[in-house]
């Protein structure tokens, strides 16, 4: 039930990472901005994915390290958005939130791959 509960967990700081920077980024070109839109797509796609494949039956180390980076990358995310709110925004937070966000994708694949192997 608890490996259930974090998958659950994981799954959707997952998603609600990836459209975080949807109304915190704000490029001057149009092609950037359609990256944003493309990442909220595809971690949709990736999550959608992960909750289809992904679950196991017992706790492995994986499973508390995507908790751990998650969390520390959603903390990041807050206190990027405490940044717009005062100094506005600036080319460095969006580039850093388009970043933070492929991290966050990057390691829930990780976890992904991992849970799939020790199923």
């Amino acid at each position: 039930m608890l490996v259930f509960l974090l998958h659950i967990l994981i799954s959707f700081t997952v998603l609600g990472i990836a459209f975080f920077p949807i109304h915190t980024v704000n490029f001057k070109s149009s092609r950037l901005n359609n990256m944003v839109g493309i990442y909220g797509i595809g971690s949709i796609v990736i999550v959608g994915l992960g909750m289809y494949i992904g679950g196991g039956e017992s706790l492995q180390a994986y499973i508390y390290i995507t908790v751990i980076v998650q969390l520390v990358i959603l903390g990041l995310f807050l206190l990027i958005n405490l940044l717009i709110k005062k100094v506005g925004f600036l080319q460095i937070l969006n580039i850093c939130s388009i970043c933070l966000v492929t991290i966050s994708l990057l390691f829930y694949i990780f976890y992904i791959c991992m849970t799939f192997i020790y199923y």
